[in-house]
């Protein structure tokens, strides 16, 4: 229960997938701290997709944000959780801090600079609690990790080489047959949508301001000259269809659920998306560090693989293994970490986020 002496009183605002998972994560471990009372839907499927879960009156699910607040006299409201498209994040948050309300947002913040520091500014200004989501600082592995480098066990960190591995299927289903996740119009870029995590992990980890950024991002291999012999779709009599490795597979499971019939056999090198198909970054922190990051998609598994080195020792990670190494430079002595095997979503990650939102909105003392 709050300060009040009340159940926490939530909303949500997109009732996708994300959102229904993470509104779980607050109301399922312990219904006497938080209860949902309204969602905030325009797609009828996904209202329906609600409906499954969980027991709220059909008057309480809303066509948007702005039908939801203009209720908010009879809800009640403490907080909402918001997992919309990217692309609705700024204008949402404003309404919702305007009407009082405590905020989950899910990552990305925005799709843009001059968004995000506007929210900052405005959430700051109005002391409105707001957490984005950024479930990794979270995870068993991770914390384990940033625990490792603040022990000094490596010494003074002086590079970082960092690696999100994005397995075939998610890149083919997710980031070229998805619309709503393929071009920058709708995202804003890949390393935004996609990368968010890494590039909070890089900031959390190293914990300095970043000087310099240098990125490279093209897209030269899932483009139509690429394969100019090939169909739009994979089912019209493509001659390649037997050996692609990127061919649809119609009882393909997973981020293949979320396509619609016409979506799932667009082939991959005539899908008009505009985001790059590999990206490098490159950055200088405070103090000389550098870091380089690599986002890749073509992989067995989803994977993110790191390598810190320090002057007295280097760590070398396998989020997926949930397997850190640490090998001193002088002597050679490796010690092995194992983290723990989560089921959930974000390795573990999930639970402990919307536990922590929970915590501050009870007391603000509790969260560092």
């Amino acid at each position: 229960m709050n300060k009040t002496g009340k159940i926490i009183r939530l909303a949500l605002i997109g009732g996708g997938h994300r959102g229904i998972h993470m509104i779980n994560c607050m109301t399922g471990g312990d219904p006497a701290r938080a209860e949902l009372i309204a969602v905030a839907e325009p797609r009828e499927d996904r209202r329906e997709d609600c409906r499954k879960p969980f027991t709220i009156p059909p008057e309480r699910y809303y066509h948007d944000h702005k039908d939801l607040l203009s209720h908010l006299d009879e809800l009640k409201l403490d907080a909402v959780l918001i997992a919309t498209d990217v692309a609705t994040h700024h204008d949402i948050v404003v309404a919702c801090i305007d009407a009082g309300l405590s905020i989950f947002l899910e990552k990305p913040i925005t799709r843009t600079v001059d968004e995000a520091a506007n929210l900052v500014k405005i959430t700051e200004k109005a002391g409105i609690p707001l957490q984005v989501g950024f479930s990794l600082r979270y995870s068993p592995f991770f914390v384990k990790l940033r625990e490792i480098v603040n022990s000094g066990t490596l010494g003074t960190i002086i590079s970082l080489d960092w690696t999100e591995a994005v397995s075939l299927r998610h890149w083919t289903e997710c980031y070229c047959r998805n619309p709503s996740y393929n071009n920058r119009a709708t995202v804003g870029s890949w390393i935004l949508e996609k990368s968010s995590h890494d590039m909070d992990q890089l900031n959390w980890i190293l914990d300095k301001p970043c000087l310099w950024v240098s990125c490279f991002s093209p897209r030269s291999f899932f483009v139509p000259a690429t394969a100019p012999d090939v169909p739009k779709k994979c089912t019209d009599n493509c001659p390649r269809l037997d050996d692609c490795p990127f061919a649809y597979v119609p009882e393909a499971t997973g981020m293949s659920d979320w396509l619609t019939p016409d979506q799932l056999d667009v082939c991959v090198y005539h899908c008009e998306s505009d985001l790059p198909d590999r990206q490098v970054a490159i950055f200088e922190y405070e103090g000389g560090v550098t870091a380089t990051f690599n986002l890749m998609p073509l992989v067995f598994e989803d994977n993110r693989w790191m390598t810190i080195y320090g002057t007295q020792a280097t760590l070398r990670g396998s989020a997926e293994d949930r397997r850190i190494s640490v090998q001193d430079v002088t002597t050679g002595v490796e010690t092995i970490y194992h983290t723990p095997f989560e089921a959930d979503e974000h390795g573990g990650a999930d639970v402990p986020t919307a536990k922590a939102f929970l915590d501050f909105l009870i007391d603000p003392t509790s969260v560092p």
